[in-house]
């Protein structure tokens, strides 16, 4: 069971840190994706978006780090993924609903519409937030084995990369149906 904490906790740590790194290497799409949503929530207040790009990246970023540390920072980390999950979860269900014309600049650059496979995305990595959550008891202090660790690491790999090409693996597959 400590495997399986140390994949789902390390598979959030690279899709929170790919997600941060990513979206300040393209901030202008993140400060659009801030400004639609202040536009339908509060028209006011365009001096915030860049600001509140940056601390979203800060905190993706943060966020990324702590998962990767055992103990109570991970516990943390593991709390603030949820969070941010479920926040991003309701996003992209409003926007799915046609209440919010949002692109996702979920992983860096904004090219596609937040919509329903954001939504069902977002809701399997809030399953492995709160299953991160609830393995929360396991002793990962102890001895693991190399080869466990390695699995671990490439369930993280495979995961971080399914979630960060999501949108393009999505144009692929209903280009090619």
């Amino acid at each position: 069971m400590a495997y399986v904490e140390l994949a789902l906790r390390l598979s959030l740590a690279g899709v929170f840190l790919v997600s941060g790194l990513s979206k300040a290497r393209v901030i202008e799409d993140s400060v659009e994706m801030w400004a639609a949503l202040r536009k339908r929530f509060r028209p006011q207040g365009k001096n915030l978006d860049r600001g509140l790009a940056w601390v979203l990246v800060c905190v993706e970023t943060v966020t990324g780090g702590v998962l990767l540390v055992p103990g109570p920072l991970a516990t943390l980390g593991k709390v603030l993924a949820a969070t941010l999950m479920s926040a991003f979860t309701v996003v992209a269900a409003i926007s799915a609903l046609s209440l919010l014309d949002v692109k996702c600049a979920c992983f860096g650059s904004a090219k596609s519409q937040l919509g329903w496979r954001h939504v069902w995305r977002n809701l399997v990595l809030l399953a492995i937030a709160v299953g991160a959550l609830v393995s929360e008891g396991v002793d990962t202090h102890g001895d693991l084995a190399v080869d466990g660790m390695v699995i671990a690491v490439v369930t993280a790999v495979t995961v971080t990369a399914l979630a960060a090409f999501f949108d393009q693996i999505a144009h692929i597959l209903r280009d090619n149906w």
